[in-house]
């Protein structure tokens, strides 16, 4: 399979999710899912086309397809969801919870019908890392698919900290500019300053000293995370989720890091998959909004 058919196939499953995540919403808004999941299944079946050179009018209706490509399975639980897809979006009429809750039966048994049939690997197997452009992001996240694949829960859980660490290490790097990155929201504490107030106050102003700190760079980590657009709820739970970890950086180049075992979290399938997928919608979220930091200067002679 070429890069851009898998390309392709991660920004369908990436749709696919983001309906999985409407069908949980409350009502009314939860019926919004059948348009992502409409969306994914018709990019689903175009791309399939794609792939099999089916010669196709310039204007194929969504039912059509199961006719162009007799291969397509699931026919009549795919023209169910359009015909409600069709009563929401042109008739305003929305979805019962039980509609939608059949419509995430259907569609998900739709793509793992119909994936292994025209791309030979499961849906579940379809991997949405193809989609980020950092390195060191996409390392890490394949090393926590692959704890998950042996049940090592807790490692996935870990590496996939480190792999939303080092993207936004990565994404604040490729915005600075004469040293200093745009999101840069903390001075740093005058150690000259620091020292002379210590002599006169002595352990008490370095007590004070530690907490103001502490307090500080978890604002600051609240503020950045905000600005990036990120969803700060889903972070809250993520770092609930995951161990202490400290970072440095390496004489060579390049950055370590270790953590410290905190045997109060459930490492579980559930928890290490909510935090893989974490990071995944995290990147995809600052893409929504980028840009390159070296358009916004002119070049010096």
């Amino acid at each position: 399979m070429d890069d851009l058919t898998t390309r392709r196939l991660a920004v369908i499953k990436q749709l696919y999710k983001l309906g999985i995540s409407q069908s949980y919403d409350s009502e009314p808004m939860s019926g919004f899912c059948l348009l992502s999941f409409h969306d994914s299944v018709e990019m689903f079946m175009k791309l399939c086309a794609d792939i099999r050179n089916v010669t196709r009018r310039q204007k194929v209706f969504f039912g059509d397809y199961f006719t162009l490509i007799p291969e397509l399975q699931c026919q009549p639980t795919m023209a169910n969801l359009n015909n409600k897809r069709v009563s929401l979006k042109h008739y305003g009429t929305l979805p019962s919870k039980l509609d939608v809750e059949i419509s995430r039966a259907n569609v998900s048994d739709f793509f793992i019908q119909n994936t292994p049939i025209f791309f030979n690997i499961a849906f579940d197997d379809i991997s949405l890392i193809s989609l980020i452009k950092y390195d060191t992001v996409r390392q890490y996240l394949e090393l926590a698919v692959e704890n998950m694949s042996g049940q090592n829960f807790e490692s996935a859980i870990i590496n996939s900290q480190i792999a939303f660490e080092e993207l936004l290490l990565c994404y604040e790097g490729d915005k600075y500019h004469d040293w200093q990155s745009p999101f840069h929201t903390l001075e740093g504490i005058d150690p000259i300053i620091s020292s002379r107030l210590r002599d006169v106050f002595g352990d008490e102003f370095n007590n004070y000293k530690n907490q103001i700190q502490k307090s500080l760079f978890s604002l600051r980590d609240a503020i950045k995370i905000l600005g990036y657009g990120l969803d700060y709820k889903k972070y809250a739970k993520f770092k609930i989720l995951t161990p202490y970890l400290n970072c440095w950086y390496k004489e060579g180049g390049g950055r370590e890091y270790e953590t410290r075992r905190n045997d109060k979290i459930n490492y579980s399938k559930k928890n290490a998959e909510f935090c893989f997928d974490f990071v995944i919608d995290s990147y995809l979220k600052l893409q929504e909004y980028d840009f390159d930091v070296s358009e916004l200067y002119f070049k010096l002679e």
